[in-house]
């Protein structure tokens, strides 16, 4: 294979694991997948970050004009508190609007490297690039479904909030529909990391995806909980330094996604759908394998006994 061929297509050569070298846990492999291809992550996550790097431009032109506002000639003014608030509102609502574009032409990327990493976390080979480009083709109507719903969830969230948040100070049946928003909005955050393995691994219609996706996240909410807050310490991070006026947290913030955020979370996702669709979509399929990339229960009973074969040899050797 020549270098472009390499280049292209990715490495074939991966050391074989026997059965009892594999991990027992979805964690274990993470790990080991993390260690092993942490160097690809980079490739994959550079791939993703073309198609984010419109949404990350408009979020740093935004972040930018907040910074503009004087503070503290506004709050001099009569009423200066509620003018600042207008005026942050006005540039968050701005951004909010311009970035459903930005974040609805993510999809097909997402898609590609789903596919990618969804094989890294069963411990399968993928070509990188060439893997990557066919997800990114075969999947590309579905998964820009998916990344234009979740372009409008936070516009629709935001307004939903705002109109109901105001009429709930005087009416409190407007909590209803208020605590409604906010609870479609947050299982939809935790929909998502199911979303797009399943689309590149399964073939199904849009709307059984989404059903899958409610159902399975809903059966498995402390699990993608823990994957979203994972994924959020970086943004988290982020809130803070700015509230701080810490400039040098916003740099290692977007150094981190320009380098290896985005293959980061998508590993993290990866892991836990393989785990979620072990336990309700693949044994319902004929001929779909479960525990891809862990030992398998057969070599841990056969483990076990050859520990207890030897276990009796000594008592006999000690008799």
């Amino acid at each position: 294979m020549g270098f472009f061929d390499r280049f292209y297509y990715g490495k074939a050569g991966k050391r074989d694991y026997s059965e009892m070298d594999m991990p027992k846990t979805r964690i274990s492999l993470f790990f080991l997948v993390l260690k092993d291809h942490i160097f690809d992550l980079v490739k994959v996550n550079l791939l993703q970050v073309v198609f984010w790097l419109p949404f990350l431009i408009w979020t740093f032109l935004n972040l930018s004009a907040v910074q503009t506002i004087d503070a503290e000639a506004i709050l001099a003014q009569e009423n200066g508190s509620r003018e600042l608030i207008s005026s942050i509102l006005g540039y968050v609502t701005m951004w909010l609007l311009g970035a459903i574009p930005c974040v609805a032409i993510t999809g097909p990327s997402s898609a590609g490297a789903a596919y990618v990493m969804r094989n890294w976390a069963r411990d399968q080979h993928a070509f990188l690039f060439s893997d990557y480009k066919d997800a990114f083709k075969s999947n590309w109507k579905q998964a820009l479904g998916i990344s234009c719903l979740t372009a409008f969830v936070p516009v629709l969230t935001y307004t939903a909030v705002s109109f109901y948040g105001q009429f709930a100070t005087s009416n409190a049946l407007m909590f209803v529909p208020l605590v409604l928003v906010i609870s479609m909005a947050l299982v939809w955050t935790l929909m998502l990391p199911l979303l797009y393995p399943m689309i590149v691994g399964y073939e199904l219609r849009f709307s059984n995806v989404l059903k899958n996706g409610f159902l399975m996240s809903s059966a498995r909410l402390p699990q993608l909980l823990m994957a979203r807050l994972i994924t959020f310490i970086p943004i988290a991070a982020l809130l803070i330094g700015l509230y701080m006026g810490n400039g040098v947290v916003l740099l290692i913030v977007s150094l981190y996604y320009v380098v290896f955020g985005f293959a980061f979370s998508r590993l993290v996702y990866a892991s836990v759908a393989n785990s979620v669709f072990d336990r309700y979509l693949n044994p319902r399929i004929e001929g779909a394998p479960v525990g891809m990339g862990l030992r398998p229960q057969d070599a841990e009973e056969e483990l076990d006994d050859d520990e207890d074969d030897e276990e009796d040899d000594e008592d006999e050797g000690d008799v």
